[in-house]
This record gives C-alpha cells, structure tokens and sequence, in this order.
C-alpha cells in the first residue's frame, strides 16, 4: 500500500485535531449488512441532533458545527452508506429510501427514540424522507439547501448537466475538482492549499463510486407530491447564492410542509453551515429551542 503524501497525512492530523476539540468520538455501528462509522459526542444526557452531511461529503463537514453546540446536544455525525469511512460497495443500492433506513436501523443500534434532524444538501434530502418514513423518530427536521425537488430555475451546475451533459461533480483531475469547488460556497471560510489538494484527490479516486451513488439518488422519487406528509417541525434554510440547488426551490418546500419556518441568507451559498456557522448555527439553536 502506497504511503500517504505529506499533504494527506497533514490533512488527517487536522481533522483529528478538529474532532477532539468538538468532544467527538469516532465509532463504529455494526449493523445489517453494513458497518457505519459515525461520531458521538456521547452527552446522552441531552437531546439528539443528528447531522447528515450532503452527497460527496463526510462526517467531517460537521466538525465546528458540533463544537458549537456539543455542551448543549447529543450529537450523532454519520457518514452515510458510501461515503467517508463507511464502505462502498458496487453491488449496494444507494437510494435515498435506502439511506434513510440505514440511518433508522444507526438510531435503533444506539436506542435513540426521536432525533433532531440536521441535512445538508442530499442529507437534507434524507431528513426529510427519514420524516416521511419515521414520523415517530423524528423530533424536528432542519434542511440547509436540501436536494429532493426539482427546482424552478436550474443552478449553475445543473446548467452545466443540461447544456453540456457534464456532471461537475463528478471531476476527473484537480482541474475540474477546484472548477467544481469555486461554486459550492459564496463565502468559503480558509482553506490551506493542502487540504483543497487532499480534498481533490481523495474525490477524483472516488469517480466510480460517486457515479453510482448519483445514479442511485437520482433514480430515487422526488417529494414533491409527499411534502404535506412531513408533520415534524421544519427550518429551512438557503442560502440565495448557491450554485448547486438553487433557491427557487424554497417556495415549494415552504408551501407544501405545513410546518415550515423559512430563513433565507442573501449572502450566502450552498453550505452556509460553513461560510457563517454561528449566524447558520444560531438560527438552528433557536429554532431546536423553540421546538422543546
């Protein structure tokens, strides 16, 4: 087995520096025909919050997120069926029906009756499914630019698709990585340029997989016509500068769940968890308050 490079071993030392100091725990569940590594911060004391990061993202996207709020929270970070530490498999089905009944069999493993639903992206996308499926399990949902209904306007990515038929997710060198990158925040916060490198080629090596699990998400039913079946408390949030789902969407989710608490940010863009974590993360805490 080849070495890791200086940048990648110096990436992993950050990421471990960052998991320790938001009090997380790696470990893993040994489920069904699956073993899926998530982070607890085992405050069991307090309610659950789990986190669901988006498609080509990990657990680690929740590492400040959860330092935030790790005094006041139990908080689950999984990575989903595919991604980061939990395995791929070509042979596995990737739907986000499936997803979300790993995420249910993760919070039945750890005898979590009722969660707080924290998804970005495609993990917004699996919340609000988990809410449809699993009303009992679910305490509230919180949706950051969450995928699942096809929006009014295309984004600038789904531009690309539709012109072009090229997946700007799915890069082939570091190029296309970092071309992919620049759209995915309007206020990304610092980044070293090793970590970015890392990044790009951990995404690039992950091409095949990543093809299939798109292949599987986008086979997947939209909610569209089950929004009104989400009865758990809802925050939306979006930010209007995002270029991967763009935010003309917002209107429909606001419209059909009855529920639904809207926030959009003007500045911001698809992963506003990041590029303003305590204005982002504030809105949660309040919202997850006021639920009770």
């Amino acid at each position: 087995m080849t070495k890791p490079g200086l940048g990648a071993r110096l990436t992993a030392k950050l990421m471990n520096f960052e998991r320790k100091a938001a009090g997380l725990e790696r470990k893993v569940a040994k489920l069904d025909g699956l073993n899926m590594v998530y982070y607890d911060n085992e405050n069991v004391s307090k309610p659950v919050m789990v986190f669901i990061h988006g498609y080509t993202a990990d657990k680690t996207l929740w590492h400040r997120p959860a330092k935030m709020l790790a005094k006041d929270y139990h908080i689950i970070a999984p990575d989903m069926a595919g991604h980061g530490e939990t395995p791929y498999s070509p042979d596995a089905n990737y739907s986000i029906a499936t997803q979300v009944e790993w995420l249910a069999k993760l919070l039945g493993h750890l005898k979590i009756d009722q969660a707080h639903l924290v998804g970005s992206s495609m993990g917004g996308f699996i919340a609000a499914a988990f809410a449809v499926a699993h009303p009992d399990m679910t305490k509230s949902i919180i949706l950051l630019d969450p995928a699942g209904i096809t929006s009014p306007e295309p984004s600038d990515i789904g531009r690309v698709f539709e012109e072009e038929g090229r997946n700007m997710f799915l890069p082939k060198t570091r190029a296309e990585f970092f071309a992919f990158f620049d759209l995915v925040m309007a206020k990304p916060p610092y980044m070293p340029k090793f970590i970015k490198n890392t990044m790009a080629d951990v995404h690039v090596s992950r091409r095949d997989a990543y093809e299939h699990i798109f292949n599987d998400f986008f086979d997947t039913g939209l909610l569209e016509d089950k929004l009104q079946n989400i009865k758990a408390p809802t925050l939306l949030v979006w930010g209007k500068k995002d270029q991967i789902l763009h935010v003309s969407a917002a209107p429909i989710w606001q419209a059909g769940i009855e529920n639904c608490q809207t926030i959009i940010y003007e500045d911001l863009g698809h992963v506003p968890c990041l590029e303003d974590m305590k204005r982002t993360m504030g809105a949660v805490v309040e919202f997850v308050e006021g639920v009770g």
